[in-house]
């Protein structure tokens, strides 16, 4: 329990310091349409996931599972590489970008280009971050998490209050980041051999990334659909976001602590499972409260964003056990059974976003394909996987007597 609290505390931070400076920098440049940015580039955190999940956490998985030391800081090296290239394509075509949601391109266009940079950063930054929390580094992680983000913040909010030119305070703030970033890759620096075998990360977090892709694709067509409906949904579905983003982020520390737990063998599921519905269910009371807090302080219409927000709490409840289940069956079971699964529940999903006609159709496609995939994981919970004393066993590893007999002894014993 201690340990979800923990990396869930970080990523909080991580989360919600930037949600809380595109507040700020609104109230201060006295324009609410600035924290819209927030859902324009929503659909670009997808990409930042996809690069983490392919150049840190599959990084360090490999290199728990097959011993290779080399795998961490060579996949940062290419890592850097890739992120670099991939983040410029946005950020060249920007303009092009902002107007595919049909916004006022010459209005957003600073504050894009700033929440694009800042995103490339946090991808440089999450490769050495992801990194220490498979060291068990937890708190030094933690650590970095609040330096960068308070950084971010202050300098931001400062720099804003007593620079009159906007985007030379923009500027300030995303140079001073770079210099974190860094100083952390200086500090962590280890020697490593240059090699493509980093191809080999995809097998340990393939899922994720092939469901980061169709998350990126769901929320571009998905958002462009709510930002037609009218003022009032975008207004109550950035809001919702902001209410309920850092949550989502928050509950990555199951997805984490399950990773670094069930790569070096230590994987206690009764007990995990447990802990994270305790962790889940604090997370929907702090978006409830965020919600109801934060709601008369701008102009929404509350019957649209409690939609927008009963959609979001319905989806958070099955999150705890479906993620659990699903880096089970990533590293212990078949990774291609579960890219499948992925990607064809993100495929329903995506079909959803696009056709449904309803300003609320990438939160009920995100509803639907939530419980289609707490069904599938809790039909292959019980047909493919045994609990026994403490641990989730395959069934076929038992039939091949790769599990101890006085292990399985012990469990009809203890039964």
């Amino acid at each position: 329990m201690k340990r979800l609290f923990t990396i869930g505390s970080g990523f909080f931070i991580y989360s919600i310091i930037p949600i809380a400076s595109w507040l700020v920098l609104a109230l201060i440049l006295g324009d609410s349409r600035i924290t819209n940015v927030f859902s324009l580039t929503y659909a670009i955190q997808f990409v930042w996931s996809i690069l983490k999940y392919f150049f840190a956490s599959g990084a360090n998985i490999r290199k728990e599972k097959e011993q290779d030391n080399n795998a961490v800081w060579n996949s940062i090296f290419w890592g850097v590489i890739f992120s670099t290239i991939i983040f410029c394509v946005p950020i060249i075509l920007v303009d092009n970008y902002i107007s595919f949601f049909g916004q006022d391109v010459e209005f957003y266009k600073m504050f894009v280009l700033y929440s694009l940079m800042q995103l490339y950063l946090q991808i440089l930054f999450s490769l050495i971050i992801e990194k220490l929390y498979f060291e068990d580094k937890d708190k030094e992680a933690n650590i970095h998490l609040i330096v960068f983000n308070l950084l971010n913040f202050c300098v931001l909010i400062l720099s804003c209050l007593f620079i009159n030119t906007t985007w030379i305070a923009l500027l300030i703030t995303i140079l001073t980041l770079l210099i974190y970033v860094i100083f952390l890759y200086i500090k962590e620096f280890q020697k490593f051999k240059i090699s493509f075998n980093f191809i080999k990360n995809f097998k340990y977090e393939s899922a994720n990334i092939v469901s980061s892709l169709f998350m990126m694709l769901i929320y571009l067509f998905g958002f462009k659909n709510a930002f037609s409906a009218g003022t009032e949904y975008v207004l109550a579905l950035n809001f919702v976001g902001l209410c309920t983003d850092t949550q989502w982020d928050t509950m990555n520390a199951i997805s984490t602590a399950a990773k670094v737990d069930i790569s070096k063998n230590r994987f206690q599921y009764r007990k995990f499972l447990k802990e994270s519905y305790i962790f889940g269910i604090c997370i929907i009371f702090t978006s409830i409260i965020m919600f109801f807090s934060l709601f008369s302080f701008y102009d929404i219409i509350l019957k649209i964003a409690i939609i927008y927000l009963i959609l979001q709490i319905s989806d958070m409840i099955f999150n705890p056990y479906r993620t659990i289940i699903d880096v089970y069956t990533q590293l212990e079971y078949s990774p291609t059974l579960n890219t499948i699964i992925n990607l064809t529940l993100k495929v329903v999903r995506f079909l959803i976003s696009l056709f449904l006609i309803s300003p609320y159709c990438a939160d009920i496609a995100q509803l639907i394909q939530g419980m289609l995939t707490f069904i599938v994981y809790l039909i292959i919970r019980f047909t493919q996987y045994k609990f026994l004393d403490g641990k989730l066993i395959v069934k076929k590893n038992l039939i091949n007597n790769q599990i101890p007999k006085e292990e399985i002894k012990k469990d009809l014993e203890n039964n």
